[in-house]
């Protein structure tokens, strides 16, 4: 890139004739006009910056006849040599911003979209990013005054309530058999940080009837989840500190989710919004596999038991439970 000129100031520039040291003006003199030329060498020391030649430099300060800033112009120290060194300092200035943007250019930060947590390679442990959308936000949701999702059995999904719209409050009484995993059974965007249940079954026995192996219920952005297995084992993350409870024991998460150890060993995970919307779920070991009981009351729902057991096509990315 062609570096910038600084108008009317280029390397052609001559400073001479400003040189009194030069021979076409007479040395500067100490007389009360400063630009009265001086007939003869008075003997006055001059400091480094006094127009004329290496002589005269030598005699101020004692530098011994050196320029100190290493100026010259035609083997002699002068201010046509300062001035070009300057400009030349200047033009080199000048060149480095042209050519890193500073000046002559511009340059715009890249409008790309950045990836999102859920949407990088398999392996990625982050949850979702606090602020933004989740990944299953581009489901459809529905409000609910009061609703009841359950999967328990083998698995046997039901969706009970009675739901909100338009047209005024209607009756929702559905039930369907589920053999495959879900990794967002039911969920609600409508609580501070998300609230989503996923099931994973186990692997299908005779005529592939499967059972819900484990159960989850994750809020906070994913930083907060509580899990429970087929054999009653559960465990608690609480923003990536394990949590231990006994039965009739209850403890907050970090996100503002409660969660409630009950006497006969199941847990209910509750969590609510400041308009008056909660959701509440129960997870509780059967024997064969951990049933799920998730109650809503007015808020608005999303997740394969509010599409009615159309397969889930949020897939999280591999490692994403949190």
């Amino acid at each position: 890139m062609t570096p910038t000129q600084w108008p009317g100031l280029g390397p052609a520039v001559d400073f001479s004739s400003l040189d009194g040291g030069g021979g076409t003006r007479s040395t500067f003199g100490p007389s009360a006009d400063p630009y009265a030329p001086a007939s003869s060498p008075d003997g006055v020391a001059r400091p480094w910056w006094t127009c004329g030649t290496s002589a005269g430099n030598a005699a101020a300060g004692g530098m011994g006849g050196t320029d100190p800033f290493g100026l010259s112009s035609g083997g002699a120290n002068s201010i046509t040599g300062m001035l070009t060194s300057i400009m030349n300092a200047l033009q080199q200035f000048a060149s480095t911003l042209t050519q890193s943007g500073g000046l002559g250019t511009s340059s715009s930060p890249s409008t790309q979209p950045q990836p999102q947590p859920w949407s990088q390679q398999p392996g990625s442990q982050q949850p979702w990013t606090p602020g933004t959308q989740p990944p299953w936000s581009q489901r459809a949701q529905q409000n609910f005054a009061d609703v009841d999702v359950s999967s328990s059995g083998d698995p046997h999904i039901a969706e009970v309530g009675t739901s909100e719209g338009p047209g005024g409050n209607q009756p929702v009484n559905a039930h369907w058999d589920s053999m495959t995993s879900h990794g967002d059974l039911v969920h609600s965007d409508q609580i501070s940080g998300g609230y989503r249940v996923s099931t994973a079954v186990t692997a299908p026995g005779a005529g592939g009837v499967t059972y819900n192996q484990s159960a989850t219920v994750h809020t906070n952005y994913g930083q907060d989840s509580v899990t429970m297995n087929r054999d009653g084992s559960f465990s608690i993350d609480n923003g990536g500190q394990a949590v231990s409870l006994a039965k009739g024991q209850s403890t907050t998460l970090s996100g503002g989710a409660n969660v409630t150890a009950n006497q006969d060993g199941s847990l209910t995970i509750s969590a609510s919004n400041a308009q008056g919307g909660s959701i509440a779920t129960t997870l509780r070991c059967s024997g064969q596999g951990v049933d799920v009981d998730s109650h809503a009351h007015e808020i608005a729902l999303g997740g394969d038991a509010i599409t009615h057991g159309a397969q889930n096509p949020y897939q999280p990315v591999q490692g994403y439970e949190g």
